[in-house]
């Protein structure tokens, strides 16, 4: 039977209010308790607790309405009384959850009529110390989330950041009901933390509430300490900076009384600032090395900051200023003769034990030796004191015989070393012309080097002793009279030639051209030959008997230039030698390539196989090798190269900022060096006895022939980043791993669109930087190796054929690579320190910052006592990303880089420069 009465409402219990029972306010109808059973996100929520109740509703309300579209919960009247008696503040408090619910939607609800935004937007402060403010409504938010309240501590200022950032990147959208912009500064957060009367360097607050907060830091640095506070500071501006970008702020420059001095110098001499007194203090193996009471002292003090001290406290940016004048006045002796010595190294002298016995300054050649010091030494000591010697007297140099005309003439310096040094009193007697001649080879050969502040070398002896006979009438010996005066000296050359005949005189003469280059080598180029006539163009009746006479014979070097080097190897030092004559070709100055004659890199570059030579051809030698390649050039079978009558220049590649102490006097091998960038002209420019010019180096590319993808493997479709190096340079300076973090950094483990190639050769499988590389780049379908051995032409296509090169190195000597691929017209993210800042600026390149920091042992060879750049792989990572989101900023520096290049490093432009430097010396007549 079907039953046809009246239809009963199957599902009206569900809007009943039952839970927990109907006389409680906010009663939950049975379809919400149903939910609020069901659902695994409900499930927190207690029906008998009236604040989840209320946050029930506000939940259904803003969000649950849409989902369940056949069910309605409507408030009862005394619910909505409940709500229209509680005040902002109260309802807030007591139903935070409920306010959250009514934030994230802007549908119309029961709260609109309260107003509450503005209640919302209402200060709170949370860092009382710092002072800091956040609405209502973000504490409201934090507080009641979970993940918030876990997430960001207020009562720290990290949380109060993080919490901002929150709110900007999440929450204004999560919350479209109120909208809120945070606050861009906080002026008492920059405030110093000390008092306004303090002495103490200025510290901001904020600097102090991280390094409080963060167990890291508070580990790290002690504020307590002055150095700590430095350190900081430093920590700051290296990294905080971009941990904390909400916070502008930098170090503002050190002054006031942080510059003065604690007691000026009685002395006048150069003052140490509070500052590096505070860090004195602070720092016992500092108070271990050097007083602050003699100006000793003070000037290391002030030396060790330039050399170390603004590197680790990089914070503070300042330069000692010159000293006083009056340091630098003369200060002459009781002699007339005696050198004047500045003040300052007299002052220096008085407070130094090891200087007073050898550098006396009562006589001559204490005076000497005290410059002498200090050229060799003192200026390296104490790089806060800039005094290069001035010109010595012309009276040092005027040359004089001896008391009974004994030649050759001496210059006047050399008889006053002679006449306070027994020694060489007890050597050489002055009154014979042998003698005379053997206290010279003494001061080619040593006294030199005793004496650097006397630049004198017998260039023009044989010259000299050549025209004794024009000026002077013939014996009856008919012999060159330098040659008589030799024999008359030499009881073992009379016992064996006779000079009172024809034979005897023809034998000593035989004698004299075949050994006298061993015996006296100052004069070895003079040689004595017979001629029929004196002088063949006289006047008849002025004929002169025939005799010998004594002519300079040199060996006879043509003008030009020898390279020494590895011209033919594939590797950085080949093709600085190869563009060098690449240059000098240019120039029109005759060249000639030597393999320097050692082991090295294997000969398969022959695009100048017809300029090679074996042998010097040319009066200038440019030796393009290492220093320490110029060592094994002197042991290993180069010495004829070093020992040539030849003007020598080293054009030496270097990368690190010292010169170490095991390469000697290497630098007096050469005559002169070039540096290929400023970084390493300063490096030079400390060795203070060889002259230095900075000398670009030629930058030139073949045009590609196919700069094909398919070639080496790689995609077609992809912006390609490339590394590109050679492992015989120490994978630690070229620092490949920093480049591939840097790309994974950017760009994560997947982006599309962009790539990465690693050019490499000569890497050993067992190097841990190239295994680490190998390690990173695994399972990366972007990051693509290529590691075959490519010829120049090769080479060229294949850097072609990529779009910008990384190089994160530590320390480059000119960074030959970049500027190649600058000169293609790329752009490149490179490191900003070393050589290659000379044409890497911020409108050329897009550069990295980073840290300097001492190499350890093994990082490098001579790695005592130096630094490198350690890049920032985030900031690298930031250039990246911007090079490839602002196409416009990479074609601009990309065209500025390659004019750059094309300025300066041109072929053209470097043979030029070297025009200029080679017609100086050979105006000079020193080779």
């Amino acid at each position: 039977m079907i039953n046809l009465g009246p239809k009963k409402n199957k599902t009206g219990w569900l809007a009943e209010y039952r839970h927990p029972s109907p006389g409680e306010l906010f009663c939950l109808p049975s379809a919400i308790y149903f939910l609020m059973k069901f659902r695994a996100d409900l499930a927190r929520f207690n029906s008998k607790v009236l604040d989840d109740r209320v946050t029930l509703y506000f939940w259904w309300e803003m969000s649950a309405r849409e989902t369940y579209p056949d069910f309605n919960w409507v408030l009862r009247q005394e619910d909505l009384e409940y709500l229209r008696q509680l005040d902002n503040d109260t309802l807030i408090e007591r139903h935070p959850e409920a306010v959250t619910y009514w934030l994230g939607s802007t549908k119309p609800s029961v709260l609109d009529a309260k107003h509450l935004s503005e209640t919302l937007h209402e200060p709170v402060t949370v860092l009382e110390e710092a002072g800091l403010q956040l609405p209502k409504l973000m504490t409201t938010i934090v507080r009641n989330r979970g993940d918030l309240s876990q997430a960001f501590n207020l009562n720290t200022l990290t949380g109060y950041l993080n919490c901002l950032d929150w709110w900007e990147q999440y929450g204004q959208v999560t919350c479209p009901r109120v909208t809120w912009r945070p606050p861009i500064a906080w002026p008492g957060l920059l405030e110093p933390i000390d008092a306004p009367d303090s002495s103490a360097m200025p510290f901001p607050r904020f600097l102090a509430q991280i390094t409080t907060e963060r167990r890291d830091l508070r580990s790290a640095f002690n504020l307590n300490s002055f150095t700590s506070r430095l350190n900081a500071l430093s920590w700051w501006e290296d990294h905080g900076q971009r941990e904390y970008p909400r916070i502008k702020w930098s170090q503002p420059p050190i002054g006031g009384f942080m510059l003065e001095p604690e007691a000026p110098p009685a002395d006048g001499g150069p003052y140490v600032p509070r500052f590096l007194s505070e860090i004195y203090k602070d720092r016992p193996d500092l108070q271990e090395t050097f007083t602050l009471q003699s100006f000793r002292g003070r000037l290391s003090c002030l030396s060790w900051w330039i050399e170390h001290g603004q590197h680790q406290y990089h914070a503070i940016k300042w330069v000692p200023p010159t000293p006083s004048a009056v340091m630098f006045e003369p200060e002459f002796g009781s002699h007339a003769d005696w050198l004047p010595v500045p003040r300052f190294l007299r002052l220096l002298h008085g407070e130094r034990r090891d200087l007073q016995e050898p550098c006396s300054l009562e006589s001559f050649t204490g005076r000497l030796k005290c410059l002498s010091w200090w050229i060799e030494h003192g200026q390296h000591q104490y790089p806060a004191l800039h005094w290069a010697i001035p010109p010595l007297p012309d009276t040092l140099f005027k040359l004089e015989a001896g008391e009974q005309g004994a030649l050759p003439l001496l210059p006047r310096f050399l008889l006053l070393i002679w006449n306070e040094r027994p020694d060489l009193q007890a050597s050489f007697n002055l009154n014979s012309f042998s003698e005379r001649l053997g206290f010279i080879s003494w001061w080619d050969k040593h006294g030199h080097d005793e004496y650097y502040a006397i630049k004198w070398t017998p260039t023009h002896l044989a010259e000299e002793l050549a025209r004794i006979d024009d000026e002077q009438p013939a014996d009856d010996t008919l012999l060159p009279r330098f040659l008589t005066m030799i024999a008359n000296d030499r009881p073992d050359l009379r016992e064996v030639y006779d000079l009172n005949t024809a034979d005897g005189r023809d034998q000593l003469v035989r004698w004299w051209n075949e050994w006298a280059s061993t015996e006296y080598p100052l004069v070895g180029s003079l040689k004595v030959r017979w001629t029929d006539s004196a002088d063949d163009e006289a006047d008849d009746d002025a004929h002169e008997p025939a005799r010998y006479h004594a002519r300079v014979e040199g060996i006879g070097y043509d003008f030009g230039v020898n390279i020494i080097g590895f011209p033919q190897g594939v590797l950085g030092l080949g093709e600085d030698a190869r563009m060098a004559a690449r240059v000098l070709q240019l120039s029109s100055t005759p060249v000639t390539l030597l393999n320097a004659p050692m082991a090295g890199p294997a000969r398969l570059e022959h695009s100048v196989d017809h300029l090679i030579s074996d042998e010097l051809k040319y009066n200038i030698s440019l030796i393009c090798l290492p220093a320490p390649e110029m060592v094994r050039l002197a042991l290993e079978g180069g010495r004829t190269l070093i020992d040539a009558p030849t003007h020598k220049i080293g054009a030496w590649p270097w990368e690190l900022p010292h010169w170490p102490n095991a390469f000697g006097n290497v630098h007096q091998m050469v005559d002169e060096i070039w540096a290929q960038s400023r970084f390493v002209q300063s490096v030079y420019s400390r060795l203070g006895n060889t002259p230095v010019y900075q000398m670009p180096m030629a930058v030139e590319v073949p045009a590609p022939l196919e700069p094909k993808r398919e070639r080496f493997g790689l995609p077609a479709n992809e912006f390609l980043f490339y590394l590109m190096f050679d492992g015989n340079s120490w994978l630690s300076r070229k620092n490949p791993l920093a480049g591939v973090q840097a790309f994974k950094q950017a760009f994560g483990d997947s982006s599309p669109g962009v790539g990465l190639v690693i050019k490499a050769m000569n890497v050993r499988d067992d190097d841990p930087v190239w295994r680490a590389v190998l390690d990173l780049v695994a399972g990366d379908s972007r990051i693509h190796i290529v590691s075959e051995r490519l010829s120049r032409q090769d080479s060229t296509d294949f850097m072609a054929c990529c779009d910008a090169y990384i190089s994160l190195h530590r320390s480059e000597g000119f960074g030959r690579v970049i500027a190649e691929a600058m000169a293609l017209g790329q752009p490149v993210v490179v490191t900003n320190f070393s050589g290659n800042v000379d044409f890497c600026e911020p409108d050329t390149a897009f550069l990295v910052d980073g840290e300097l920091v001492p190499l350890r042992p093994g990082d490098y060879l001579f790695a005592e006592g130096q630094y490198w750049c350690d890049p920032e792989v985030s900031i690298a990572a930031e250039q990246l990303k911007r090079m490839i989101d602002d196409a416009p900023l990479r074609e601009r520096i990309a065209l500025a880089g390659k004019a750059r290049i094309e300025r300066d490093y041109s072929v053209e432009a470097v043979a030029r420069a070297y025009a200029r430097r080679l017609n100086d010396i050979a105006e000079a007549k020193t080779i």
